[in-house]
């Protein structure tokens, strides 16, 4: 049949949508840190901060290419959903009968639309990889900076390794809380709540105070209710941040800077796993349509072989193909028109006196 199965389609382009959602997120937070400096800088920590802006430039330049590198990837479904549904209807033209008027048509109408699928998909792809390779050079430089700066504390390490886990705890649980886009919130049209995440790190002072030091916003992404009202209620997060605090209080000021600046490579580590999977899903989407193609083009080699056009299986169910294809292209156009709504926002701070989620 001239069409792939509905339901493996449908998840492909779900998985992409999830993985583009994600990537959105981590470029908006790349472009939205805050290393602050403390009252005696250390050059690493300055080393840092530079290394940070270049993460931020990645993660705009990300945005900016973002809407029309997806957008070409879905306009494929819709375009060949039209070019489909037109060769179904010259089906029942009484002037289509030969084998050479079927070719003809194949050709013109869909190989034509398949070829642009295949290659609109391959420069999605292409460009990608030169975002994924922009955010990819930063991430060893940056981890250059911070590891320079374990090292000059290396008396203080063990404590700084007991924060930074607290921190990547909390990380993840904030990541854990969120919903991934289904398959049916696309179909039936769910109102999605974007939340944006505030988690402020601030640098415990002796005198029982604390001073701004990281600030890390991420939107957070729900179904049918509020990240505020979930997160609120989590315990274990309430428990991380109370052991944050707790931790942060037995270190120097520039030990927790340190600790706190693993959060940053968390993030760049995170992002690094977001682009090797949204790597493998668009080349799934072009092998999709070169499988396409290929069917074509066995439909082409078979009449021109002289197969009997009018008893030949993948032109009895052209209706049924076009079919298919109707409901791939209705769910590739619900994909941009998902309402969205912003939620409460949440600020997770550890060094909050009362309420650490507000």
């Amino acid at each position: 049949m001239l069409s792939p199965s509905v339901n493996t389609t449908l998840n492909l382009l779900t998985l992409s949508l999830n993985e583009v959602t994600q990537l959105d997120s981590y470029a908006h937070t790349t472009g939205n840190l805050l290393v602050g400096k403390l009252p005696k800088d250390p050059a690493w920590l300055a080393s840092v901060r530079s290394r940070v802006s270049m993460l931020g430039s990645a993660g705009a330049s990300w945005i900016e290419d973002k809407p029309q590198i997806w957008a070409n990837v879905l306009l494929q479904f819709c375009n060949y959903s039209s070019a489909i549904a037109g060769l179904a209807n010259m089906q029942c033209s009484p002037g289509i009968r030969t084998n050479d008027q079927w070719v003809e048509l194949l050709r013109s109408v869909l190989l034509s639309q398949l070829d642009s699928a295949i290659a609109a998909t391959d420069v999605a792809t292409q460009a990608l990889a030169s975002h994924r390779q922009a955010f990819s050079n930063i991430q060893p430089l940056l981890e250059q900076s911070i590891n320079a700066g374990w090292a000059e504390l290396a008396s203080e390490e063990k404590q700084m390794v007991k924060i930074a886990a607290e921190l990547q705890r909390l990380q993840d649980l904030v990541s854990s809380l969120q919903d991934a886009l289904t398959t049916a919130d696309i179909s039936t049209g769910q109102s999605v709540t974007s939340t944006t995440v505030t988690m402020l790190y601030n640098v415990a002072t002796e005198a029982g105070g604390s001073f701004s030091f990281l600030g890390m916003a991420v939107s957070a992404i729900t179904v049918g209710k509020f990240y505020y009202d979930i997160i609120s209620k989590n315990a274990e997060v309430a428990d991380t941040l109370r052991s944050i605090a707790t931790l942060q209080v037995q270190a120097t000021e520039e030990a927790q800077a340190a600790a706190g600046s693993k959060m940053v490579l968390q993030l760049l580590y995170s992002l690094e796993l977001t682009f090797a999977s949204m790597g493998n899903s668009l080349p799934q989407i072009s092998t999709l349509w070169r499988n396409e193609r290929a069917k074509v083009q066995m439909v082409i080699d078979a009449l021109k072989a002289g197969a009997d056009a009018s008893n030949y299986f993948d032109l009895l169910t052209l209706p049924t193909a076009n079919a298919n294809w109707h409901s791939i292209a209705g769910f590739a156009r619900a994909i941009p028109a998902l309402t969205g709504a912003a939620g409460p926002p949440v600020t997770l701070n550890p060094q909050a006196p009362i309420a650490n989620v507000a």
